[in-house]
């Protein structure tokens, strides 16, 4: 099954939406306590990589990382959102930046064409010990353990990094546990999760309160399931791909054509183990504000002022990051790089150059 671009761009929506309003029944869940611990990642030794194989980076002897660039110049890294959504082509918001800077892209570990380790649990294991396999494999930790890993593949001291959405919470995150190695910091419309909860409105209640009435009883059965994590290990990936993409109707009824732009992309490309791994390293509560104050690097923040997320949300971002300036795209939803292209690339450029 493909999914169009904009159907691909409302499913990164709904998969941040997982991350503001999950319940389940276990033990666990019940500590409310995140699985990552900032300040962790850089006392590992485990952060050499293996080495480049055609279009993969090898950053473990059992992982692969499928990544492609576009320009010429100095690079830039750039994390992808979703979580749990590939980049498929380059963004033409990037694109305008091909003269001066060569953009990496690449899938993160369970997403994807990369490593992709687990499609079914074994149902004689305990829910504690499936937990934290599929989070010590692919949860907040190891995401972070690659971008240190592709920072040595790449050959750089300093990383350009840039981040979109949830993957402007993990470059957030690097920075501040290897604040040495990040030259320039770039976070698009950064996930609503650096305080968690923080306060907002969730995703899933809003498009609730906008549905037609007759549509709730629907929408209800399926918000039951797709948040109960007591549940989740009985279930294979290709049944949660399916169950992450079955919103996106109730999405597109309650908000109408608000986002479009990116490449089109295979429904069984969708990381959905990793999207799970995601939210048990987060937890139920966290403040992870205060870890922001260990970056360096000189930092641009970006908002679409016709994103879904708040202006507070950047400006949380803004008031915990050292050297942080925000700025604001007034015709941008929650997709700049794709959608506004050259006010994108009129802010980037001399932040960049500077």
């Amino acid at each position: 099954m493909r999914v169009s671009g904009k159907k691909m761009l409302l499913l990164l929506v709904v998969l941040v939406g997982l991350l503001f309003a999950i319940g389940g029944a276990v033990v666990w869940w019940m500590m409310q306590q995140p699985m990552f611990k900032p300040g962790t990642v850089a006392q590992r030794t485990d952060l050499t990589p293996v080495g480049i194989s055609d279009d993969f980076w090898e950053v473990a002897p059992d992982v692969k990382l499928k990544h492609f660039s576009t320009g010429e110049g100095r690079n830039i890294l750039f994390i992808h959102g979703g979580p749990g959504i590939p980049t498929m082509a380059s963004a033409p918001g990037f694109d305008l930046l091909s003269d001066e800077y060569r953009v990496n892209y690449y899938d993160q570990r369970g997403v994807g064409r990369s490593t992709r380790p687990f499609d079914r649990f074994p149902a004689e294991d305990s829910t504690w010990t499936k937990i934290q396999l599929l989070e010590s494999t692919l949860g907040i930790s190891q995401q972070l353990a690659d971008i240190e890993r592709i920072r040595k593949l790449l050959g750089d001291d300093k990383l350009i990094l840039m981040g979109h959405s949830y993957g402007a919470l993990l470059a957030s995150l690097y920075a501040a546990e290897f604040p040495e190695n990040v030259d320039k910091l770039v976070l698009l419309n950064p996930a609503d999760l650096l305080i968690f909860p923080s306060g907002n409105k969730g995703l899933f209640e809003n498009v609730r309160e906008l549905l037609p009435e007759r549509d709730h009883k629907a929408y209800d059965k399926w918000q039951r399931r797709y948040l109960d994590l007591g549940q989740v290990f009985k279930e294979d990936e290709a049944s949660l791909q399916q169950l992450d993409a079955d919103f996106l109707p109730y999405f597109i009824k309650a908000t109408g054509d608000t986002i479009k732009g990116a490449p089109p992309i295979s429904q069984d490309l969708f990381g959905s183990w990793y999207t799970r791994a995601q939210f048990f390293g987060l937890g139920r509560r966290h403040d992870w504000s205060k870890h922001m104050g260990n970056i360096t690097a000189d930092t641009l923040i970006i908002h679409g002022d016709k994103d879904f997320q708040p202006l507070a949300v950047s400006e949380i971002y803004e008031d915990a990051i050292p050297n942080a300036k925000l700025e604001r795209i007034e015709e941008a939803a929650h997709f700049p790089h794709f959608n506004n292209p050259k006010e994108l690339a009129g802010k980037l450029r001399p932040f960049l150059n500077k």
